[in-house]
């Protein structure tokens, strides 16, 4: 792996910078029309690198939102976890709102494990997690935990200071000028919100999920990989997918297996 790390390339756009296809009105009879995918971004992105993949996924007829979250753009940990989890929640409600009764989360790295993050908090129909990466508790950020909760101990939790990110398979570091210490910690406690085996084990029963961890993805995700595919909830579409790709392949390699996957689970579903 080069020594550039890997928000660096993240923020490098080998996403596709394809421009969005707005989803197009149509009846809402059509099962297809039905479904409403909330795809989430990677750290240091903004929902714009998830263009290409949801103009794929919107190609059957799906209605996909790719919001931004607070973990990524140039105020990247100034809010806190709930405010992510708030923005899903609000893109889910305008699915709703907009038509569609079967809802699907999906994201790609540290949104693919936010998206499972989610998947245990709210009622979803399937779950589609690609390369997902990033907890808390797979990042060295004790020093930075420590200067946080200082600032916190001494009343001044809510105002930005200068604090540190890592990378999940190197000790290189980048600064994230605009952190919120309080954000930061809710973030980066290894016992909080992120921590991955948390995550897989809060994941509600019967939500179906499609886990994808490409064949040359970062050495910790593939480590993992066995265990976090037994770890998910009992389910008959469960499916662990390994494309031939490396991280930041990882959205597009996945785009046509995520397609048959969710017409097969979920849109199959809305016409029973």
């Amino acid at each position: 792996m080069p020594r550039r790390t890997l928000t660096a390339l993240l923020l490098s756009g080998l996403f596709g910078r394809a421009p969005a296809v707005p989803a197009q009105p149509t009846a809402v009879a059509d099962p297809a029309h039905r479904i409403g995918i909330v795809l989430l971004h990677g750290i240091g992105a903004t929902g714009e690198s998830m263009a290409a993949l949801a103009a794929r996924l919107r190609q059957p007829g799906w209605r996909v939102l790719t919001p931004d979250l607070p973990y990524g753009g140039p105020r990247a940990f100034s809010r806190p976890v709930a405010a992510a989890e708030r923005t899903v929640q609000d893109a889910l409600e305008s699915l709703r709102r907009d038509g569609a009764t079967r809802l699907v989360v999906a994201g790609f790295s540290l949104g693919g494990f936010f998206a499972a993050h989610m998947a245990g908090r709210v009622p979803v129909d399937a779950l589609v997690a690609i390369a997902p990466n990033g907890g808390s508790d797979m990042k060295p950020l004790a020093d930075q935990l420590a200067r946080a909760r200082e600032r916190i101990a001494a009343g001044r939790g809510d105002e930005p200071m200068v604090l540190q990110d890592s990378d999940v398979v190197s000790p290189a570091r980048y600064d994230l000028p605009h952190a919120v210490p309080s954000a930061y910690v809710s973030w980066f406690d290894p016992e909080g919100a992120m921590n991955w085996r948390a995550v897989w084990r809060r994941l509600r029963p019967g939500t179906p999920v499609l886990l994808a961890v490409p064949t040359r993805d970062l050495a910790n995700l593939r480590k993992v990989k066995r265990e976090l595919w037994e770890g998910l909830p009992p389910h008959p579409a469960n499916r662990l997918y390994e494309p031939r790709a490396d991280h930041l392949g990882a959205p597009m390699a996945c785009a046509d297996e995520a397609v048959r996957w969710i017409r097969a689970t979920v849109e199959a579903a809305a016409v029973r």
